[in-house]
């Protein structure tokens, strides 16, 4: 096969691939509603089935039986010559959590209701029961988006850049359903004071300079596994601390600013800014700059 002929192939697959994500979640919800079972239920929701399953599943089925192939799938852990990296996804979302919270902090806008070794305790202990939960459910997401899409897409663009940024919007449209019909109102109420439609357009603007340090972390390994371990660090940080209520806003606005969930305006700038500085050192290691 001809280098043009593989690349309309990989174009084909990639309009599978997206068509999928994006519409399966949707149908199990509809079968759920006409089912008369929960969608917020996780163990009873064809929703949540096919949101967490499809991503993984449509892809290993692109590589095994559309002619994909295994070769570019990142499988292997690359340690050699990668340990930076690895240091970097295990540290980068928590040092940025802390400087964000410190920052606020500082300004008298973010408030730490209780520093105690006790309230420490129960943020390691969540920590830990979370880490292995959180490791394999990246594993269903990391494997899809940073182990498939995005060498799949960097292979038929041109500009690296352009290629996170789709990865992003692909990946922003997959999380509809789960801001729209199946995360309970609850939870969602229990995690942050902005309103579902503030929430979403932050919380989905946020994915796209996330999408940005992700794929610049495969691209530099060559190895998916970077971007599990940064997944994972991200989840269960911010999941600890906001299950633990060790930092509280004043209003939706400091909120809105200061969070250093996905959401924060000042996580979104600091995100992007790492992002544009992973892509453009890897560009000038590449091109001996």
């Amino acid at each position: 096969m001809n280098i043009l002929d593989s690349k309309k192939r990989t174009i084909r697959n990639l309009i599978i691939f997206a068509i999928c994500i994006i519409a399966l979640p949707w149908l199990g919800y509809g079968l759920d509603v006409s089912r008369g079972a929960d969608p917020h239920d996780q163990n009873n929701s064809l929703g949540w089935l096919f949101f967490i399953l499809t991503p993984l599943v449509v892809s290993l089925l692109l590589r095994a039986f559309a002619g994909d192939g295994w070769k570019d799938a990142g499988l292997k852990p690359a340690f050699k010559g990668n340990g930076k990296w690895y240091l970097f996804a295990l540290l980068f979302h928590p040092i940025s959590i802390l400087l964000i919270l410190l920052l606020g902090a500082s300004l008298r806008i973010t408030s730490v209701p209780e520093v105690s070794m006790a309230k420490f305790a129960l943020i390691g202990q969540a920590l830990l029961v979370m880490f292995i939960p959180s490791f394999i459910k990246n594993i269903f997401e990391e494997f899809a988006w940073r182990g498939y899409l995005a060498p799949k897409v960097q292979s038929v663009v041109k500009n690296q850049m352009f290629g996170h940024v789709l990865v992003g919007l692909i990946w922003l449209t997959w999380h509809l359903p789960y801001y729209l019909v199946l995360l309970a109102p609850d939870i969602l109420q229990n995690a942050t004071s902005l309103s579902l439609g503030l929430f979403m357009f932050m919380g989905l603007l946020g994915i796209i300079p996330t999408a940005i340090v992700y794929g610049e972390l495969r691209a530099r390994t060559n190895s998916v596994w970077p971007a599990v371990l940064i997944h994972v660090m991200a989840n269960i940080f911010f999941d600890a601390l906001v299950l633990n209520k060790f930092f509280v806003f004043p209003n939706v606005a400091a909120e809105l600013v200061f969070s250093p969930a996905l959401f924060g305006i000042v996580t979104i700038a600091l995100n992007l800014a790492v992002g544009l500085w992973l892509y453009r050192t890897r560009l000038q290691t590449v091109q001996g700059v």
